[in-house]
């Protein structure tokens, strides 16, 4: 039945202004409803009781840091039975350039990404979502922070107009961070400059006196605390002002549209290790040290980067994070994606 049709049912004669009305209701209706079905967890609808004859393989890819929750599943694997029931967890360390490649390659499944690689690779059209948090940066979180050395001066990000910040490369989180900084200190990206090295080096450039500025991670950070003469200039949440997911669990829409039990299942145990952690942290270091996945200095510098309560990744705190990547000039105008484009409908774990 068309408009028309609908109002002569009704008695009523078909002003313009009242089609438009009731064009405009139904179509909210509809998204409405399509909004419904897409934030339905289609898990809930996954049989986890009866396990395949043989578990599915999820070759997973790490970035080495920050996934502590997650290398529970290997390191403590008696506590999470899907692990070797439903799927297996193949798990290796990559560089960070090389996850995506070994993606496109057939290579991976699933692993670990940083937010601005994964609105890179949405972008580019990588058949790759987010479905989990690892690390948030919240008001919690200790990923690390920018540092100074005592005697600079340097206090403010107002008094960095000149001078030499070290970070991971262009594209990182930590480039994110500083210009964020920077765009809130009124200062332009450009009034600094960058100097790109890797996180065991800044330590030491700092103290060359070769950089003004250095990002040192959480064990660096604890590292160079002892050693003195450091003064921490800003956390990553106060350089944004902002929560977000500093790194993502993503996994290959294929994989999951093929294998939905495997995915559920390792959702579930993943939220299971991130309860665990959150309770019995420091009595878990142990295990992750004998699994090799950290070592006993990693172990020893206090708590770890920030967590988003069950996994869940808040699709306000990505859109508004964009917005500011985009005004700090750390990103294009337009081109890029919404944060439900960048998650699994139906399958992330969003609120």
């Amino acid at each position: 039945m068309n408009m028309s049709h609908l109002f002569h049912a009704c008695g009523r004669h078909p002003q313009p202004w009242r089609v438009l009305v009731v064009a405009i209701a139904l179509a909210c209706s509809v998204t409405s409803a399509a909004n419904a079905q897409a934030a339905a967890d289609l898990c809930s609808q996954v049989d986890l009781q009866k396990a395949p004859a043989t578990p599915v393989a999820i070759r997973y890819g790490l970035t080495g840091g920050g996934e502590e929750p997650l290398a529970l599943l290997w390191a403590d694997k008696d506590k999470y039975p899907n692990n070797g029931r439903f799927y297996t967890l193949d798990h290796k360390l990559f560089a960070p350039n090389d996850r995506m490649t070994a993606v496109q390659a057939g290579q991976l499944e699933a692993g670990s990404i940083s937010l601005t690689a994964l609105i890179t690779a949405v972008r580019v059209g990588i058949d790759v979502r987010a479905v989990a948090s690892v690390v948030e940066t919240n008001a919690g979180d200790n990923q690390g922070a920018f540092v100074v050395l005592k005697d600079s001066g340097l206090t403010d990000v107002k008094q960095l107009k000149g001078k030499r910040i070290g970070f991971y490369g262009p594209n990182t989180i930590s480039e994110y961070w500083i210009k964020s900084a920077l765009r809130r200190a009124g200062l332009k990206p450009n009034d600094v400059s960058y100097v790109s090295m890797p996180p065991p080096a800044q330590e030491q450039a700092l103290r060359n006196r070769q950089i003004d500025v250095a990002w040192l991670a959480r064990q660096f950070l604890a590292k160079g605390n002892a050693a003195g003469g450091l003064e921490v200039l800003m956390r990553p949440i106060q350089a944004t002002q902002q929560a977000h997911p500093s790194t993502l669990v993503f996994f290959t829409q294929k994989f999951v549209r093929e294998q939905p039990q495997a995915y559920c299942a390792w959702r579930a145990d993943y939220q299971k290790a991130l309860a665990d952690w959150s309770r019995e942290r420091q009595a878990l270091y142990p295990r992750l040290i004998a699994a090799g996945y950290l070592t006993p200095a990693a172990a020893n510098a206090g708590a770890d980067g920030g967590r988003a309560e069950g996994g869940r990744v808040n699709l306000k705190d990505v859109d508004d994070t964009v917005e500011d990547m985009v005004e700090a000039g750390f990103l294009p105008r337009g081109r890029n994606p919404r944060a439900a484009d960048m998650t699994l409908g139906g399958y992330a774990l969003t609120r």
